[in-house]
């Protein structure tokens, strides 16, 4: 299962705990990146976003190729961006269930400012304004590539209440 999202929205909070409460295995795919070509995701940034995003592709598609990644459940919280290639959608699709965790711009900005983090998003940088201005581009260019998840899950709440409507929303459709 692959969560996908937004900066902000959860993923690498939210997949510790679903994989905890299915007794899985997760995997964050940011930190499988840097694992594989040795450097951090700001310096593949600094060569450029299109030699990131390529290696973001081998990052997953080396995951989907492990053996046990479509035998079982694993947990995979994905980068914000991962959607955007047409052939990470068809990996993700292939293995498994691709939940989009959806929270309002508002949100995002507001978590992502207290979170203290943004040195650490290529994509981010400077006041509240700017950083929601930010995340306005990217979901209106992101947003068909969101809705080809196969779950849309409200994730504008609680890590608490997130994890059952993850947990929830896979129940229902099926796993």
């Amino acid at each position: 299962m692959f969560l996908t999202g937004m900066m902000g929205s959860g993923k690498s909070t939210i997949a510790p705990l679903l994989a905890a409460r299915w007794q899985a295995p997760w995997v964050d795919l940011d930190a499988r990146v840097e694992r594989m070509f040795g450097i951090t995701i700001p310096e593949m940034f600094a060569i450029g976003e299109s030699w990131f995003r390529s290696r973001e592709t081998a990052a997953l598609a080396s995951l989907v190729r492990e053996p046990g990644v479509s035998a079982r459940t694993v947990v995979v919280a994905t980068g914000g961006g991962v959607v955007v290639a047409p052939r990470n959608r068809e990996l993700m699709r292939s293995v498994g269930h691709v939940v989009h965790l959806d929270v309002p711009v508002e949100r995002l900005a507001a978590r992502l400012m207290r979170s203290d983090d943004l040195g650490n998003r290529p994509l981010l940088s400077g006041t509240l304004a700017e950083v929601k201005g930010r995340l306005q581009q990217l979901l209106a260019d992101r947003c068909l590539a969101y809705g080809s998840a196969t779950l849309t899950v409200d994730a504008d709440t609680s890590l608490e209440v997130c994890v059952e409507r993850v947990a929830g929303a896979i129940a229902a459709y099926g796993s």
